[in-house]
């Protein structure tokens, strides 16, 4: 197959050779880097050497077809990515949905056999599958033409099927491995990790520091903006689903005894991995594999022996689909269905990504990882220094801390002389750091580092400590000053409150002298220290803070005496002007009254507050008392406001009651004439204001009363509108016979009226002739009109045949009909 494809390749050079009539390329050198083609390189020479229209040539060569295509490769120094241009630009020709599944392992793990067997190719035709103990695949390789897929929702799309650099290969950093890993995971819709026989734990470890770093450079990459182009989507960068393929799994998987073995249960391959996920990892029992958080979703597959053959196994690329074991692809296409259905596009902008925007997010990756992004993230070993640096700091400094303890035990925890801890401390510093060089020797510039740090930390503590032990030296002038405190109140707590403010005063003053005079007995040897005079600066300012407490506890006590005298007046002016009975009182009544009882409460404060009379806060208090009632004075009057609001409630439902009575059905006799009804309604309707007046006189200069007068008019008129009604209901009445008549005569002609206008003026006219007999006759146009209008309005069978009738050619007709009406 491989020399098919090389014959292929050499005529599509040379004819393109040919067309650009340049008789330099087709030297043997070019030629042969064209046929590397076949294993994915082109050199950088031979493209310099091409003019514009070969160039041109070239990329429409370098379209996706099917055969490998190297993607990315390591630099001379196997440390930094290259992207490989010409390659990359196959992805521009990739219209539609594009999605990537790649492979990632440690090398010679079968990652390419398994993209093949992914890929249904077989018999040496896919990724190249090394058959010895070298590392085959550099860098990150596609295969050229995409598969085309059919997503579970109809969606069509082309899968990249991406094979990756080998973990773990002889030269290779961890940082190498990193970029590899990281550009694979953020490429991928669906990622796939494989590994040989059984889950190690080494691999959970590994593929998480993979995945952690992966996590931090995508998070880095997202925030260095500038670097990239002002339409990137950087919610592109989010981790695919994981699929972790065991292969060569022989061994039997079961599940757990115990009904609360839930984490120890294997009866599954998913169930597996996700017990070693919960296990301890990293040598701490406290962190757990935290896959599940970094990835959308894990999932483990098994695949059995491939092949029985030895020579098979020795080169897997050889075997065709009848070569391979029944289990093997029974498990093979339970994956490839799996990828199916799990499967999701990378999208941007709410829809999946195309060829063109997945060779930009390469370019943006790539240039990321070589730029410091992944290169910033400790290593391994850098951990592991900086864990041994931390360590040894946190012993040299707890071993200070041992130190520096046996002094203060030697003083039982008190005051130590100052010159003696100095140099106390000055020995435990030494000895620190010389321990701390014993344990770091070897690493010099970690020592560099790390010593100044550990002196810093252990000068900070000595700070503190000797802050400390000063604030044991002033713990004894506390001790005095507290005493001193507690006879100071002693002697005051006697006091009685509330007391004149100038008696207060003197006995403060005496009991201050006795305390300032005891502190200085007791403390006559510190006298001279910088602590004694604080202390004492200090005790005077407790004793003025005592005095100010029980200055404000007799103020408080007087604030007492004025707000029991102000309650105590507010309620005798409440309980003096309160109306138990419904009955309101008189405007002028009650502004007597409120006035009168207005100046007995103010002398009845000022006769239960002579204590506070000297005092600045009378005042204020004397001014609240008359705030007090004059709110008190207010309520009353809305009380009694209240109180005739519910009198003229009365009194108007009392009255349009009598109207109601003195109108209804049993006193008149309906129908009767219009101008009749007015004037009864007129006549009842004055005669009720007239008794409203009558009776509410009193209150005429209040808002109520006037109100009340307006809500009865309202009531009266609508008692009058509704005697109206019942009289016209009466008419009705009279008519009801006479109207069914000329219902019956109408109906039978109404089918020759096709207008809502003509038919209901058809009606109108027999019902006008059916009324001009009997008492009716003598009744007015108009009023039969409206007895009419109200009888065709609720007759169903008429109103039916007018809806009947309704529409827009109907409206139209009906509109000319009643204009020739009207005008003739």
């Amino acid at each position: 197959m491989g020399s098919v494809l090389r014959v292929a390749l050499e005529f599509f050079f040379l004819v393109a050779i040919s067309l650009a009539s340049k008789d330099d390329i087709v030297e043997e050198q070019s030629t042969q880097s064209m046929l590397d083609q076949t294993d994915g390189t082109v050199t950088e020479t031979n493209l310099e050497d091409l003019t514009d229209s070969d160039i041109i040539q070239v990329e429409d060569f370098v379209k996706p077809d099917d055969r490998p295509m190297q993607l990315i490769k390591p630099d001379f120094t196997h440390k930094k990515l290259v992207m490989v241009e010409e390659n990359v630009k196959a992805l521009l020709h990739l219209e539609g949905a594009v999605a990537v599944v790649a492979v990632v392992g440690k090398y010679h793990s079968g990652k390419s056999f398994l993209l093949n067997q992914l890929m249904s190719k077989n018999s040496g035709f896919g990724f190249r599958v090394g058959p010895t103990l070298r590392p085959e695949t550099m860098g990150i390789w596609m295969w050229g033409k995409p598969s085309q897929m059919e997503l579970p929702n109809g969606q069509q799309v082309q899968v990249v099927f991406l094979d990756t650099e080998g973990f773990a290969g002889s030269n290779v950093s961890e940082s190498y491995d990193a970029k590899i890993f990281a550009v694979s995971a953020l490429l991928s819709s669906y990622l796939i990790y494989n590994s040989v026989k059984i889950i190690d734990q080494a691999d959970l470890d590994y593929l998480e520091l993979l995945a952690r770093r992966t996590q931090l450079f995508a998070l880095r990459s997202q925030l260095s903006r500038a670097k990239w182009a002002q339409d990137f989507n950087h919610n592109l960068l989010n981790f695919p689903p994981l699929l972790w393929i065991i292969k060569d799994f022989v061994q039997a998987l079961m599940p757990s005894d115990g009904p609360n073995d839930a984490l120890d249960d294997a009866s599954n391959p998913q169930a597996w991995l996700h017990h070693m996920m919960h296990s301890s990892a990293w040598e701490n029992e406290d962190h757990s594999i935290s896959l599940l958080d970094i990835f959308k979703s894990v999932e483990c597959r098994t695949l059995f022996i491939p092949a029985t053959s030895k020579r098979l196994l020795q080169d897997l690329s050889q075997a065709t689909e009848a070569d391979l074991t029944t289990e093997y692809k029974e498990e093979r296409d339970q994956i490839k269905e799996l990828l199916r259905k799990g499967l999701i596009p990378k999208e941007k902008n709410g829809r999946p990504i195309t060829g063109p925007e997945l060779a930009s997010l390469i370019e943006v990756l790539v240039t990321a990882a070589n730029e410091g992004s992944l290169s910033k993230i400790p290593s391994r070993w850098a951990s592991f220094v900086s864990s041994m640096e931390k360590s040894a700091q946190q012993d040299c400094l707890k071993f200070y801390d041992v130190e520096m303890s046996v002094l203060h035990q030697q003083h039982e925890n008190g005051p130590i002389n100052e010159r003696k801890f100095k140099e106390w401390h000055m020995q435990a510093v030494n000895k620190s750091t010389n321990l701390l060089e014993q344990v770091l020797f070897g690493f010099d510039d970690v020592l560099n580092v790390s010593k100044p740090e550990l002196l810093e930390q252990m000068n900070e503590r000595f700070e503190k400590a000797w802050e400390i032990n000063e604030r044991k030296i002033r713990l004894r002038c506390s001790e005095v000053h507290q005493k001193i405190e507690l006879v100071a109140i002693e002697k005051l707590q006697d006091t009685t409150f509330p007391v004149k403010t100038s008696d207060l005063a003197a006995s403060y003053n005496r009991v201050k002298g006795d305390c300032i005079q005891q502190f200085e007995d007791s403390l006559e040897q510190l006298q001279e220290n910088a602590a004694f005079n604080k202390s004492i600066m200090a005790l005077m300012i407790s004793l003025n803070n005592i005095r100010d407490s029980y200055i404000l506890k007799n103020k408080k006590a007087i604030e007492e005496v004025l707000v029991t005298a102000a309650t105590n007046s507010i309620d005798h002016f409440k309980r003096d002007v309160n109306n138990p009975t419904s009955e309101p009182r008189s405007p002028a009544e009650i502004k007597r009254l409120t006035l009168a009882e207005f100046e007995k409460a103010v002398d009845l404060f000022h006769q239960q507050t002579e204590v506070a009379h000297e005092n600045h806060i009378y005042d204020a208090h004397l001014a609240l008392v008359k705030s007090g009632l004059i709110d008190a004075r207010a309520a009353s009057l809305k009380q009694n406001d209240n109180l005739v609001r519910d009198k003229c409630t009365r009194e108007i439902s009392r009255l349009v009651n009598k109207m109601r009575e003195r109108t209804d059905s049993t006193v008149l006799i309906l129908p009767m004439n219009d101008t009749d009804l007015d004037q009864r309604l007129s006549f009842e309707f004055h005669g009720a204001l007239r008794e409203y007046s009558d009776i509410l006189d009193t209150f005429s200069s209040m808002e109520s009363y006037h109100e009340g007068s307006r809500a009865l008019q309202r009531s009266l008129h609508a008692v009058s509108g509704q005697r109206r009604r019942d009289n016209m209901e009466a008419y009705r009445q009279e008519v009801e016979a006479p109207l069914q008549k000329a219902k019956q005569i109408a109906m039978l002609s109404v089918e020759h009226y096709t207008t809502v206008f003509s038919v209901t003026k058809h009606i109108t006219e027999i019902c006008l002739l059916q009324l001009d007999e009997g008492k009716p006759q003598h009744w007015s146009h108009d009023l039969k009109l409206n007895i009419i209008d109200i009888y065709l309005n609720g007759d169903s069978d008429i109103q039916k045949v007018i809806k009947a009738r309704k529409g827009l050619w109907s409206t139209l007709v009906g509109f000319i009909e009643w204009f020739l009406w009207l005008f003739s």
